[in-house]
C-alpha cells in the first residue's frame, strides 16, 4: 500500500531505506547523494534539493573508447532524444569524451507518494537505457562511471 511522506520526512535517508525495502542496491557517493546501483535497466543517482523541495533523477553515460562505434555522443542525439523519449531531459556535455545526461525532477512541496518515487525511478532508468540504445543499436551504451 503506498503512503505519503510528508515533506519534512523526505531525505536522502529515507529514500535510500524506501528502494532498500524494494530491494534494490543503494549506495552513497562521495558527495552524499543516493546511487542506485541494482535493480534498475541502468543505475542512477538520486538527488534530494531540500531547498527547491525536489526529487532528481540523473544518469550519465560515455561511449567506451574501445567500443565499436567510436563516434562520441553529441548534441544531436540528444535532441534526437528530447524529440522521442518523454520523461528524461537529455543532454551532452561538452568534454574530449562527451557523455550522455539524463535528468527528470519531481516535487515533494506538501509531501510526495512512496511508490510514485520508485516508479517514477523505474521508469527514468528505462527510458534513458531505451534512449541509448537506440542510438547505436549494435553497441549499447556502456556504463563507465
Amino acid at each position: 500500500m503506498a503512503n505519503v511522506l510528508r515533506e519534512d520526512e523526505v531525505s536522502t535517508e529515507t529514500i535510500k531505506r524506501l528502494f532498500e525495502q524494494a530491494f534494490f542496491k543503494t549506495k552513497l557517493d562521495k558527495d552524499g547523494d543516493l546511487y542506485i546501483t541494482d535493480g534498475l535497466d541502468f543505475p542512477i543517482w538520486v538527488i534530494v534539493d531540500e531547498e527547491q523541495k525536489l526529487i532528481r533523477f540523473t544518469t550519465w553515460a560515455r561511449r567506451d573508447a574501445d567500443s565499436k562505434e567510436s563516434r562520441p555522443y553529441s548534441e544531436t542525439d540528444s535532441n534526437f532524444l528530447n524529440q522521442r523519449i518523454i520523461l528524461p531531459s537529455f543532454h551532452v556535455d561538452q568534454a574530449d569524451n562527451p557523455r550522455l545526461f539524463a535528468s527528470y525532477f519531481i516535487s515533494y512541496d506538501e509531501g510526495v507518494i512512496d511508490s510514485h518515487i520508485v516508479n517514477l525511478a523505474r521508469r527514468f532508468a528505462g527510458a534513458f537505457a531505451y534512449g541509448g540504445n537506440t542510438l547505436d543499436q549494435q553497441n549499447p551504451i556502456d556504463v563507465v562511471h
